[in-house]
């Protein structure tokens, strides 16, 4: 995992000095409670490692760890006993993360992010939190007629541009600001691109000349997002789901079609 995480280190320590060292003769709510994040779940979806945080008033403690060392115990933190969050978060790779959030640094692709955040008290010494992975991210994947290989002598490049390029982790709030990635083929000549969550459908799909670079003016621009709403895209679901945008060129012009995809190559055609 390539992220980069912003120093909170003096403030965990301070927190941490906050919180009791209890005997059994006093009053419990002033005790901190033991919480164990299982992270099993992210196992079976194929994560092997990510960061587990806690916040409070301010962040208690933030480490990136291999789920498969905490198999059947566990990870374990002592936090208030009146309120805290706890979140788990895999998958990050351009991400930049503070406190509480993440943000995709312009320009760059957002990673495959799945995460669990769950706010809690407890009246007992100690918390369990089973962490279910969500989804945190649309996966795009480019179809050119019917293959997912551009023609080897293909002259264009793409561009999605949207509205949010972060989210709380603690509640998978989708967080505005400009998240802009360019999508070209893969290792293997395919083309994908990743749609973080998103509060709205303010998409834009560019098409640029390469030559030009990343940053080079638009050829063509697609509202996306008119696509994806007439689709019936939801950004609330758990889950996002993943879509299919069909390109092809003409002398009219470029032409869009976004189509079902349930990840088996299995397609519908949604004509635009």
């Amino acid at each position: 995992m390539v992220s980069r995480i912003l120093p909170i280190a003096s403030g965990l320590a301070a927190l941490l000095l906050l919180l009791p060292c209890c005997s059994v003769k006093e009053a419990r709510e002033d005790c901190p409670v033991y919480v164990t994040v299982l992270t099993e779940r992210f196992i079976q979806n194929g994560q092997s490692g990510g960061i587990v945080s806690f916040h409070a008033a301010g962040p208690i403690d933030r480490e990136e760890i291999n789920f498969l060392s905490y198999i059947g115990k566990g990870f374990r933190q002592p936090c208030p006993r009146d309120y805290a969050r706890a979140a788990v978060v895999s998958g990050l790779e351009h991400e930049r993360i503070d406190a509480t959030s993440l943000h995709v640094p312009y320009g760059e692709q957002a990673g495959l992010v799945w995460s669990y955040g769950e706010t809690f008290s407890a009246e007992t010494d100690e918390y369990r939190i089973e962490a279910v992975p969500h989804k945190q991210y649309c996966l795009v994947k480019f179809l050119f007629d019917a293959s997912p290989q551009a023609p080897p002598d293909y002259p264009w490049r793409f561009r999605i541009k949207a509205g949010c390029n972060g989210l709380d982790i603690y509640t998978a709030e989708p967080l505005e600001g400009a998240y802009c990635c360019p999508v070209g083929p893969n290792a293997v000549g395919e083309w994908y691109g990743v749609i973080p969550r998103q509060r709205r459908n303010d998409l834009v799909l560019e098409v640029y000349d390469p030559a030009d670079g990343d940053a080079g003016l638009a050829a063509y621009v697609v509202d996306l997002g008119e696509r994806f709403e007439e689709k019936g895209y939801d950004w609330t679901q758990a889950d996002l789901a993943d879509m299919t945008v069909k390109v092809g060129f003409s002398a009219a012009g470029i032409r869009i079609e976004v189509l079902d995809w349930q990840g088996d190559d299995s397609y519908r055609s949604i004509e635009i």
